[in-house]
Order: C-alpha cells, then sequence, then structure tokens
C-alpha cells in the first residue's frame, strides 16, 4: 500500500467542494383586510388666542378713559415743552382798544317840551298837566307821591346878578341855597324842610329845586315837594328828580311874553 495519508474527504467521504446550505425563501405575510389600519400620530391643535375683548364694554370704557386721560395729560404738559406759551382753544380774546358801547340809561322814558326847553321823565311817571292859562307851568306826580313843578317865567334881573342871594317861600321862610351849574347854565339849588306856602298857595312840608338862568330875561324853575297832608317816600323821589334835572335840555329862545303868569308852585323868588 502506498504511504499516503488519506485525507478528512476520502476518511469520512466528504466532498472535496463545499456545498453552500440553501437559502429559504420567505414568503410575504398576507395581511388581512379586516384588520384596521393603526391611526396615524395626529398633530395636537394649536391652542386657543386669548380673548383678549371679553367683557368688551369695560375693556372699552376702560380704553376710552386712557385715551382721554393721554390727550388731557399731553396738553398740560405741553406748554412745558413749548416754551411755556399758555395754549386757549374756544376763547376770542377782547382786542385792547376795544370800547364798550355806552347804555343810554333814559331809554324808554317821555321827552317833554316847555318854552322851548325839554326834558325827560320815566315811563311810570304821568306827562305833565298845563297849570294856568297858555300852559306857563307844567306839573304831575312823581311815584314816591311828591309834586314836579317846572316853569319857566321872565325876570327884570338877571339871576347871575343874583349869587349869593337866599331864596324863601312866599310866607319869607327862608330855603337853604347854593350856587350850582347846570347843563352849563348858570343856577341856584335850594332845598327846606318846613311847613311852607307856594304863591300859587300849595302847601309843602319839603323842598328841592333850581333856578336856572335860559337867557339874562328868562329864568326856569324846577322843583319837586311834598304836599301837605301826604306821606312821601322822599329819598325815592329826590333821587329820580336829580336824574330828571340831568336830562334837561336847553336850546336859544327867546324869552316868553307873558310876564304877569304866576307859577304853580313858586319858590317866592
Amino acid at each position: 500500500m502506498d504511504d499516503v495519508n488519506p485525507t478528512p474527504e476520502v476518511l469520512y467521504g466528504l466532498s472535496a467542494t463545499p456545498t453552500a446550505p440553501p437559502i429559504p425563501i420567505e414568503e410575504t405575510p398576507e395581511i388581512p383586510m379586516d384588520t384596521p389600519l393603526e391611526p396615524q400620530s395626529q398633530i395636537p391643535p394649536p391652542p386657543p388666542m386669548p380673548n383678549v375683548f371679553r367683557g368688551s364694554g369695560v375693556s372699552i370704557f376702560i380704553v376710552l378713559i386712557l385715551i382721554v386721560a393721554g390727550l388731557l395729560l399731553f396738553n398740560y404738559i405741553r406748554p412745558f415743552f413749548t416754551g411755556g406759551n399758555k395754549v386757549t382753544t374756544g376763547v376770542t380774546p377782547t382786542p385792547a382798544h376795544a370800547t364798550p358801547t355806552p347804555v343810554d340809561p333814559f331809554v324808554g322814558w317821555s321827552e317833554q317840551t316847555i318854552a322851548g326847553i325839554s326834558y325827560k321823565l320815566p315811563p311810570d311817571v304821568l306827562a305833565p298837566a298845563c297849570d294856568g292859562t297858555g300852559c306857563v307851568s307844567q306839573w304831575t306826580n312823581l311815584p314816591g307821591g311828591t309834586r314836579l313843578t317846572i316853569s319857566p317865567k321872565t325876570v327884570t334881573q338877571p339871576l347871575t346878578s343874583l349869587r349869593g342871594v337866599v331864596i324863601t317861600d312866599v310866607s319869607g321862610t327862608a330855603f337853604t341855597s347854593q350856587d350850582a351849574t347846570i347843563s352849563g347854565h348858570t343856577a341856584v339849588e335850594f332845598t327846606g324842610s318846613f311847613s311852607g306856602r307856594t304863591t300859587g298857595g300849595s302847601g309843602f312840608t319839603q323842598m328841592h329845586g333850581f333856578m336856572i338862568e335860559v337867557t339874562p330875561a328868562l329864568t326856569l324853575e324846577v322843583n319837586h315837594f311834598t304836599p301837605t297832608g301826604v306821606t312821601a317816600d322822599w329819598a325815592r323821589d329826590d333821587t329820580l328828580f336829580t336824574q330828571i334835572i340831568s336830562t334837561l335840555s336847553f336850546a336859544p329862545v327867546p324869552p316868553i311874553a307873558t310876564t304877569t303868569s304866576v307859577p304853580a308852585t313858586s319858590s317866592g323868588y
């Protein structure tokens, strides 16, 4: 026998070329049609937006208050940033040169005339009545109960030459007299509180009047007095009498023709 060592293939009957084991074939498993599919993962919805206008009435009211407060604050602090100029709105300044319209204190008063001389009476005083022939004097009652008398008369001696004379009633009782000027005309003012009588015979307890020189030959006597037995509001009527005197207006007139007329309430001049 040959000295050849037998190989494992000879000893064990193995093939010289190893044979690879067979590769098993996997079949695709069938998915039953009625097997439900697993749900896909869902993206969670975004969180809801916060409702800023919840309670919208209160919110709008608060917003409006803030806006108004801001505007007021802006108008307040703006002058500090614009040189301190004060801003005024809605007011029209009155020009410095504007002159107020004068108000006539005698609106509604009626104008009266006698011997070319005019004066005014308030609405609550009746128009004067004539006293004597030819209406040489006029009279009317004032609201407080005193009587107003207006009497022009001719004179033989100018009033300017009688400065400082004492005026009396018909019985010679003296009034308190002082020089005066009425509307640029020479005058004498007289007052008295005593029981006296006028040239026309009327009794009085208090009198205030003026003798006014209209021309060198014409004098106007204006007075008011409390008739005897009458309770009058003297202070009220005396204030009104002063206003009536201020309305006297004198025009150049000739002397009246009558020189023998007797005034209704002569002071005795």
